[in-house]
């Protein structure tokens, strides 16, 4: 990580560590809250008795949280800076749920998180970099999102042990970085966004399975723009729907 980049993700986390005064428990509820806990498809014993009983929490023996998992479970809302209440976290699985906004600063406070799973939602904003501290992260999936920006340049250099990482059918732009560096990494997906190159010259010496074209039907498209847009068929770039581009 260059050392820019680790002023800001410290001062970040400093930010976050200050804040985090809260009980594991206090920070789930808030979480519950945020997300719209009353109406999760399964929410059995949230809020009653010992946290490492509710639905889709695990701990260690200790009884500190080590598994958030609830996907497909009917979440909305936006994430809260309660998610780095967990400094023994190393599973958080939210995919296929429908939690929008961004994703907060405090999720690079879970410096013990191996697997993160934020698949298929509705976050939009730049990808975090806070995500750069938690330097332990072996799957990162962020794809079917509506992130927007550039890739952090942190994320080609911090994750030593990363095995996986999707980022497909967002809204990036710029460069698609080279993350052939990483020793262990196998799989990059990438396909539909709005990167200057689609499968750069660096995928063609790497050893990673780079998925950076296909189909782009299953991507989501920000609500406002689905009467207006269509999609092209190089699954580069979303245009407007214009006279210039439905010409028969």
């Amino acid at each position: 990580m260059k050392f820019g980049t680790s002023l800001v993700v410290l001062g970040l986390i400093a930010t976050v560590f200050a804040q985090c005064v809260i009980s594991e428990q206090e920070a789930l509820m808030n979480l519950y809250t945020a997300l719209g806990g009353d109406f999760w498809t399964d929410n059995s014993g949230w809020n009653t008795g010992d946290v490492c009983t509710w639905y889709g929490i695990g701990c260690n023996l200790d009884g500190y949280v080590t598994d958030i998992r609830l996907p497909a479970n009917n979440l909305t809302g936006e994430l809260t800076s309660d998610i780095g209440c967990f400094p023994y976290l190393k599973s958080l699985q939210l995919n296929e749920n429908e939690i929008s906004g961004p994703v907060p600063d405090a999720i690079g406070f879970l410096t013990n998180l191996k697997y993160l799973n934020l698949d298929n939602n509705r976050l939009s904003g730049p990808l975090p970099v806070a995500l750069c501290n938690d330097e332990y992260l072996q799957y990162i999936y962020l794809g079917h999102n509506l992130f927007e920006g550039e890739i952090p340049a942190c994320y080609v250099t911090s994750f030593t042990f990363v095995k996986e990482i999707h980022l497909d059918c967002n809204l990036l732009t710029g460069d698609l970085l080279d993350f052939s560096g990483y020793e262990y990494m196998f799989e990059l997906r990438s396909r539909c966004n709005n990167f200057n190159v689609e499968c750069p010259a660096w995928i063609e010496t790497s050893d990673i399975l780079v998925i950076c074209t296909g189909s782009c039907e299953d991507c989501p498209i920000p609500d406002t723009q689905c009467p207006e847009f269509i999609e092209v068929e190089d699954c580069g770039l979303y245009y407007p729907l214009t006279q210039n581009n439905t010409s028969t």
